[in-house]
């Protein structure tokens, strides 16, 4: 190799040194401007989300802050269930992670709780009518894991009432839009 061909191969290496340093240097630039302005769009954006609730809240009645106790109020019911659930299974889990085993938990499992010594309790282990019935219902409460009796209708409760509640909301707001400007 000659003393040029080296030359030659440092500056073509200083020249790509040179176009990274340029690059970054760009990079940096648009991170800075990029930064001022989502900084500029996220403050204009929270003082015009504050400006709507604060409208949107002096506006409620009492018969909405009523209806909103009575959705927290599901929705909180709705979410002890799921953690019931959801803590059964783990517990479920770590039982099987420890004996090797896995534990089963049948709706019966509650109903003998909730239903001890009453006459749907007995009705149910010594039927006098409607046999069908008490064969269909023994088999509902032998054959369903607790875990899903208390996982799934809360999942679709919750998914529910938030559903509706989104969309009441969006409708009381533009109603109270609509008021405001007639």
């Amino acid at each position: 190799m000659t003393h040029t061909e080296n030359d030659h191969q440092k500056s073509d290496h200083m020249s790509w040194v040179e176009w990274i340093n340029e690059a970054l240097d760009r990079a940096n630039g648009f991170y800075e401007v990029a930064t001022i302005n989502l900084k500029t769009i996220l403050r204009q954006t929270t003082s015009k989300i504050i400006k709507e609730l604060r409208f949107f809240i002096s506006k409620l009645t009492v018969i909405d802050f009523f209806c909103g106790s009575l959705t927290i109020g599901t929705l909180s019911l709705a979410s002890l269930f799921l953690v019931s659930g959801i803590g059964l299974v783990s517990y479920q889990a770590f039982l099987w992670i420890r004996d090797g085993v896995w534990s089963e938990y049948t709706i019966t499992v509650l109903f003998n709780f909730v239903f001890k010594d009453t006459a749907v309790a007995q009705w149910l282990s010594n039927p006098e009518s409607w046999f069908g019935l008490q064969k269909a219902l023994e088999w509902l409460l032998q054959s369903i894991p607790l875990s899903v009796a208390l996982i799934f209708p809360s999942i679709t409760v919750l998914c529910g009432i938030i559903f509706i509640s989104i969309a009441g909301l969006t409708f009381r707001y533009y109603q109270f839009k609509a008021k405001e400007n007639i």
